[in-house]
């Protein structure tokens, strides 16, 4: 990377406010990102199911992703200082990845998408408030409390099936989610291009992450079938290390991470049902009814308030 001091993202500037076509592609954005986030929680479920651990998902996630993105961050332009490049990077990349795939090795699919996306709305909303220099405008309280009571259903399947692990599951993954909402935050904070971040947050990841793996013993990557191989590096590598930081980057750039966040409990929706004939997952009464709670919650906290919809969302 140049030297940072010469290309420092310009701290308080306030966002440019996003015109009718940069909300259109942040909706659009923002929708692709729901299905690359049920990809993801899928995916992941279905390799840690198999031979592969948590640190071959993490290579091919890295590996894949920095490869990738590297030649956007060659290209030279505005960039981030050392250290909200190296913040970006832990938030959106190696601390959300990691503690998402212990959660996903320890609790179901359903679990993931509720716990991981659904609780999205919810820490991105509290980052927000606490971060905001003035009030704002966020999403309806009511859609929120939907949201929470959600959570608070499927934490009560957890306890039902009594497992220790499954509740150390539900807590990474709720880590997972409050690191993906920071991650949010700050990508608008230092107001980057969608694709420089995205970039910044691949490539770094890849670097502290792959020196280490290459002295991992054991590694999967090497004795696991070609065709699921194929599979985790399409969705982990290409999909979820590369476009889903964009397409997440470039939604937040143009409708707020708050906003943004409120499309995340559609994946709990979208999740459960794909698990069932995927990866043979039947959730309880209590899951599905949380995946209920917090997709209404969902809608009900993405309809515009009285005041109009947030236009100046940090």
């Amino acid at each position: 990377m140049r030297d940072p001091s010469a290309m420092e993202a310009p701290r308080g500037a306030r966002p440019r406010e996003a015109t009718a076509r940069d909300r259109a592609v942040g909706v659009a954005c923002a929708v692709l990102s729901v299905l690359l986030f049920s990809s993801f929680t899928l995916a992941s479920r279905l390799g840690l199911s198999s031979s592969l651990r948590l640190p071959d998902l993490a290579a091919l996630r890295f590996g894949i992703g920095g490869t990738l993105l590297l030649p956007l961050l060659l290209r030279g332009g505005r960039r981030a200082t050392w250290r909200d490049a190296g913040a970006l990077a832990f938030l959106g990349g190696l601390g959300f990845a990691l503690l998402a795939y212990a959660g996903f090795s320890l609790a179901p699919a359903a679990h993931g998408a509720v716990l991981l996306h659904g609780t999205l709305p919810l820490f991105t909303s509290a980052l927000v408030r606490a971060t905001a220099e003035r009030r704002r405008a966020g999403p309806r309280a009511a859609g929120l409390v939907l949201i929470g009571l959600g959570i608070a259903l499927m934490a009560y399947d957890s306890l039902a099936v009594a497992s220790a692990g499954q509740l150390a599951g539900d807590g990474l993954l709720l880590l997972a989610s409050l690191s993906w909402s920071a991650y949010g935050v700050m990508a608008r904070r230092v107001d980057l291009p969608p694709a420089t971040a995205a970039a910044t947050v691949a490539v770094l990841s890849s670097v502290a992450f792959l020196p280490p793996y290459a002295a991992w013993p054991g590694k999967a990557l090497l004795v696991v079938g070609p065709r699921e191989l194929l599979l985790q590096a399409v969705v982990q590598g290409a999909l979820v290390g590369a476009a889903s930081i964009f397409v997440y980057t470039r939604a937040v750039a143009a409708l707020g991470p708050a906003t943004t966040a409120l499309f995340a409990p559609a994946v709990p929706c979208i999740t459960t049902l794909a698990a069932i004939p995927l990866l043979s997952e039947h959730p309880s009464g209590a899951a599905l009814a949380g995946v209920a709670v917090v997709t209404v919650g969902m809608v009900a906290a993405a309809r515009p308030s009285s005041g109009g919809r947030a236009r100046a969302e940090a």
